[in-house]
């Protein structure tokens, strides 16, 4: 079972540091009008464990357009909810065009998801469009894997009939993964430099104005804030520091 979107084809996302001490206020302020989803009342505190392993060029390509801050950009990911060898994995493009997200997600058994990191080829009139779609970009790219990114959600969905999904990410962590690990646990996880808890809203078209009063009322800055870069830029530094006290 995955987490539910009512925004995940075609929406905008907003995200924001909150201070940790802000949480409860800001769920508070949003309880008249969002509640759990359903994927997030299954377990406690409203809250599950998401790993996203980033797939990318050899140089890095779409790490580079992140960070150059281009308007149309994407990035390719492999993404579990958990390590029970018969849950799929779900196959995922997140596109950026200026301020519009559109996400393509594809779920797939593990085993083929594995087989696809091992450059196996692929019966592709056996995929859903959203798969041959990840698999084309796979392999015009030439991309292998990166790193796995770790966290911890809490999801709420509205209550109204606009979709609207705002979530709370938290422990966000990181592990250099060249080999195609999916995996959510394991030993040598890092912990990725953040300024608190990321909290992002997703909908479509207009938000509501319940939206815009939070927004108001906690005086909020939307900001860049890419897991995968802040992950990643962590991990590259902690591998050059390591090489500059064995020189020294």
């Amino acid at each position: 079972m995955a987490p539910p979107d009512r925004t995940l084809a075609s929406r905008f996302e907003l995200k924001y540091w909150l201070h940790p001490s802000q949480v409860r206020r800001v769920r508070e302020a949003i309880a008249r009008f969002a509640e759990p989803d359903e994927f997030a009342r299954l377990n406690r505190g409203y809250t599950y464990t998401i790993s996203s392993l980033y797939l990318d060029s050899p140089t890095r390509e779409l790490y580079r357009t992140t960070v150059e801050g281009h308007l149309n950009r994407f990035k390719l990911r492999m993404r579990t909810y958990s390590d029970e060898p018969d849950t799929p994995v779900f196959l995922e493009i997140k596109r950026r065009a200026n301020q519009a997200i559109h996400k393509v997600r594809a779920a797939v058994p593990r085993a083929r998801a594995h087989a696809l990191l091992r450059g196996e080829s692929l019966d592709m009139e056996g995929l859903t469009a959203g798969a041959a779609e990840f698999v084309g970009e796979l392999r015009r790219l030439n991309a292998g894997p990166w790193i796995r990114v770790r966290y911890k959600r809490e999801a709420y969905e509205s209550k109204g009939h606009d979709p609207v999904r705002v979530t709370f990410d938290s422990d966000v962590m990181h592990k250099l993964t060249r080999d195609g690990d999916l995996s959510l646990g394991g030993d040598g996880w890092s912990k990725t430099p953040t300024e608190g808890v990321i909290l992002e809203i997703k909908f479509t078209d207009n938000y509501p104005q319940w939206v815009a009063q939070l927004i108001r009322q906690f005086s909020l800055e939307s900001l860049s804030i890419p897991k995968y870069v802040l992950s990643l830029d962590a991990a590259l530094s902690a591998i050059r520091d390591t090489g500059r006290r064995q020189i020294s």
